[in-house]
C-alpha cells in the first residue's frame, strides 16, 4: 500500500496537463527573455550613441571655453571687430579682391523648361 500512495504523488506532476502547463509557462519565460535580450542590444546601441553626443559636446564646450578665453583679450576682441565688420585701424590700409568672374544669373532663360512640352509652348506661345 505504500508503494501505491508514493506513485500518486508522482502521478500529479506526470499527468498531461500538469506537464502542458508548465511547458506554456517555460514558453512565456522564453519569449519574454527574448524581449528582454533584444531590448538591450537596443539600450546598448542609444548608450553608445549617447556617449558619442556627450563627447561632441564636451569637446564644444573646449572649443567654445577657448574662444571666450581669446575674446576676454585685447588681441581677441580687436580680430572678432575686424572679422565682423571689416574695419582697419587709423593708418593702415586695406585692400580689397574683387572676383571678375562673372558670376551666374538667374536669368529667364536659364529658368525655362527643356524637353518636347516646352518646345511646344515656347512655339505656340510666341508674340
Amino acid at each position: 500500500m505504500a508503494q501505491f500512495k508514493e506513485k500518486n504523488k508522482y502521478s500529479f506532476w506526470h499527468s498531461p496537463l500538469t506537464l502542458l502547463v508548465l511547458l506554456i509557462i517555460v514558453v512565456v519565460f522564453a519569449y519574454n527573455m527574448i524581449d528582454l535580450i533584444q531590448k538591450e542590444r537596443d539600450t546598448h546601441k542609444n548608450k553608445i550613441s549617447e556617449l558619442k553626443k556627450i563627447e561632441e559636446l564636451r569637446e564644444r564646450e573646449s572649443l567654445l571655453s577657448s574662444d571666450i578665453e581669446k575674446l576676454n583679450t585685447e588681441e581677441g576682441i580687436e580680430e572678432s571687430v575686424r572679422d565682423k565688420f571689416q574695419v582697419v585701424k587709423p593708418g593702415e590700409r586695406m585692400v580689397v579682391i574683387v572676383d571678375d568672374t562673372p558670376k551666374e544669373e538667374n536669368t529667364e532663360e536659364s529658368m525655362k523648361e527643356h524637353g518636347f512640352r516646352a518646345f511646344l509652348k515656347r512655339f505656340f506661345n510666341r508674340d
